[in-house]
């Protein structure tokens, strides 16, 4: 039921953040938003000229994402603390609303596409003797 603060910088010239040290959002989502960051981040170092450039991007790419996702957190807490005739009546009308809404209201984090990750560089091979 706590939502810790928002984490304002997300990396350094030396360290970056993910997941919920990066964004601690109580949602239940700590280890996908983790995944997530990591795939962003790979393919943000891999197309930028620079890795300030990358860090940039990936927190760019990011914040709108996590975003949502700490209000449809904050939300979903909201609604577990309400006073007795809310519950009541969330009670009575989850069951009939839940069939018809949840997956419309839920397809932005389930289907979320990150794209696909850069093929690893080419490694020079010594020549087989």
């Amino acid at each position: 039921m706590h939502t810790l603060a928002e984490v304002p910088v997300w990396h350094d010239e030396r360290v970056v953040l993910v997941g919920d040290a990066a964004h601690p959002v109580g949602a239940g989502q700590g280890a996908s938003m983790a995944i997530e960051d990591a795939v962003v981040l790979a393919r943000a170092l891999a197309e930028a000229r620079s890795t300030g450039e990358g860090l940039a991007e990936y927190d760019r790419l990011r914040r709108a994402r996590i975003g949502k996702m700490a209000k449809a957190a904050r939300t979903n807490r909201d609604a577990k603390t309400s006073g007795p005739l809310a519950r009541r009546l969330r009670d009575l009308v989850m069951p009939i609303a839940f069939g018809h809404y949840y997956e419309r209201a839920t397809t932005w984090l389930y289907a979320h596409d990150l794209g696909t990750l850069p093929a690893p560089a080419e490694e020079s091979r010594p020549a087989e003797h």
